[in-house]
């Protein structure tokens, strides 16, 4: 009787055991099943904004579900880092992550309160995207030689501003300004289209803002386009040279944009985001409207985010150290 008993006993806990184990599979197999949130850093209006919620709506579809944007502008991406950290690794928030958030904030923001390469993990990589250095026209500045005799002129009286301290817009004007021996002055806004929106009222002088967000402003005289930071001259505006060709080296794929997860993701989840993201890259709406933004879009496994951030970080890491841009 008790052999009989402990049988019974035994085939129960094997029958809940299997039973919970198939309740969580299909839990995990039905992902997902609320919405999803995308965290960007910044606000509304700027490439990256757009960028994000095109993947979101792609993406979205793609995974029988729907992914909402979710803005969290200020503090150079840590607002939105830690909002997107503060959340369970279930996959249900996402951060939209960038050379800015990924790579540069840890020499800016000491200490940083994440670690970009222990708390995050690569989903997708999405695009790269050039930056144009710009200046108000009422400065009459129009190219790089201008800007530099009247940066030397008065050193430290022309302000530039950016999409906030330590992010690629606010690295790409100091860089420039290192190789051309120059001095500006840096005024950091809570994202890319607050800044421009300063650069065009007069409140700053110069900006490197991406290309997309820069075009529209550039072609309507709003802004002067003085050099392209990327490896070839863009085709909206065939005039304009690249950096290097007026012989300021290094400036060449500087932007890049990519979705990442807590780390500790589930990978199944992980690798359905990553497959998903292949529907925004293959759609021919996407395809044309980056065309227009003068953005490229970059594929691969959910590895080449993390990947690539570790090469940015090694490669600029002495740059950013030199220039010590948490004291700026």
């Amino acid at each position: 009787m008790t052999q009989a008993l402990n049988l019974v006993s035994k085939l129960l806990l094997g029958a809940a055991a299997a039973a919970t184990l198939a309740s969580a599979a299909q839990a995990q197999g039905a992902y997902p099943s609320r919405p999803v949130k995308l965290v960007v850093s910044q606000a509304p209006g700027g490439s990256s904004d757009t960028i994000a919620r095109l993947w979101a709506e792609h993406a979205g579809k793609a995974i029988g579900g729907t992914i909402v944007v979710e803005n969290k502008p200020g503090g150079g991406g840590i607002i939105a880092a830690q909002n997107a950290l503060n959340q369970p690794a279930d996959g249900y928030t996402l951060l939209y992550g960038s050379v800015s958030l990924m790579v540069l904030n840890q020499f800016t923001y000491k200490p940083l309160p994440y670690n970009p390469e222990k708390d995050f993990t690569g989903v997708a990589m999405l695009t790269t995207v050039p930056f144009v250095l710009t200046a108000n026209p009422d400065t009459g500045i129009t190219s790089l030689k201008e800007l530099t005799a009247k940066a030397k002129a008065e050193p430290g009286k022309l302000n530039f501003a950016s999409a906030g301290l330590g992010n690629s817009t606010h690295l790409a004007v100091e860089l420039v300004s290192e190789a051309l021996g120059i001095r500006m002055t840096h005024i950091p806004y809570k994202g890319e289209a607050d800044g421009i929106l300063a650069t065009i009222g007069g409140q700053t002088e110069v900006m490197a803002p991406v290309y997309g967000t820069a075009l529209p402003h550039i072609k309507n005289g709003k802004l002067n386009p003085l050099a392209v930071l990327s490896p070839q001259r863009v085709p909206e505006l065939p005039e304009v040279p690249t950096a290097s060709e007026l012989g300021v080296q290094g400036f060449d794929n500087m932007g890049w944009s990519g979705i990442v997860a807590r780390a500790g993701t589930p990978a199944d989840i992980i690798e359905k985001l990553n497959k998903a993201t292949e529907a925004f890259h293959s759609s021919p709406d996407v395809q044309a409207k980056l065309k227009t933004m003068g953005v490229m879009p970059v594929s691969g496994p959910a590895s080449l985010v993390m990947e690539t951030a570790a090469r940015d970080t090694k490669a600029w890491g002495p740059a950013l150290q030199k220039l010590d841009l948490s004291s700026k």
